[in-house]
């Protein structure tokens, strides 16, 4: 007896399956009872279902709501299959019809990769952090210089004033005024203190 083919689902809920078709008659359907369960909304209870005489396999659609296909084209009647035909239950679940069992995926290569050469670095002291450099004040700006240029200024005027005001007082006592009022400023103090009754004893 010849191998069977298989029935191997490539969209749909479950891509990947693969069925293999050693009946004589597989069902196909969204019901449970059927030998393939196609679990989705586009697939009728009882679908579809695939035939087999010897080695010859045929489709038959079951009056599916949505429609059996092979290769795009919807079935009106049972067509013979063909290795690596596409077969479609309505829109959603395709499969490939396939006269030998696909080839199991390449085993993974266990061989342990070789050992990589450890590579020790010396380990370099990490730099201590540089010390920010002591900020310097500010220049003072042009409007507090003008300002304190003025201060001293008043305060030199005014210390100068005390010191003539000081120095008349002293003239004024000494030897009646005399030095004070007789000498070359007399028209001077004539004007100022002449209208209060200014009359210094000149000699």
């Amino acid at each position: 007896m010849e191998n069977p083919a298989w029935f191997i689902i490539q969209k749909g809920p479950d891509a990947g399956r693969e069925v293999s078709l050693e009946q004589s008659i597989s069902s196909i359907g969204r019901s449970a009872a059927n030998d393939i369960v196609l679990n989705d909304p586009e697939v009728s209870r009882h679908h579809a279902r695939i035939l087999r005489q010897g080695s010859v396999y045929s489709i038959e659609d079951l009056g599916s709501t949505n429609g059996t296909f092979v290769n795009n084209q919807r079935l009106t009647s049972p067509v013979i299959l063909a290795d690596g035909d596409l077969i479609g239950f309505g829109e959603t679940i395709k499969a490939r019809f396939a006269r030998r069992q696909p080839a199991p995926p390449p085993a993974p290569d266990w061989d342990e990769p070789a050992a990589m050469p450890v590579v020790w670095e010396a380990h370099t002291p990490a730099a201590p952090p540089e010390t920010a450099a002591p900020e310097t004040p500010p220049d003072t700006p042009p409007a507090s210089r003008s300002k304190l240029i003025v201060i001293i200024s008043l305060i030199l005027l005014i210390l100068l004033c005390c010191f003539c005001g000081l120095l008349i007082v002293a003239l004024d006592s000494y030897n009646q005024g005399q030095l004070l009022y007789c000498g070359g400023l007399r028209p001077f103090w004539e004007i100022i203190l002449g209208p209060f009754g200014f009359n210094p004893l000149c000699p």
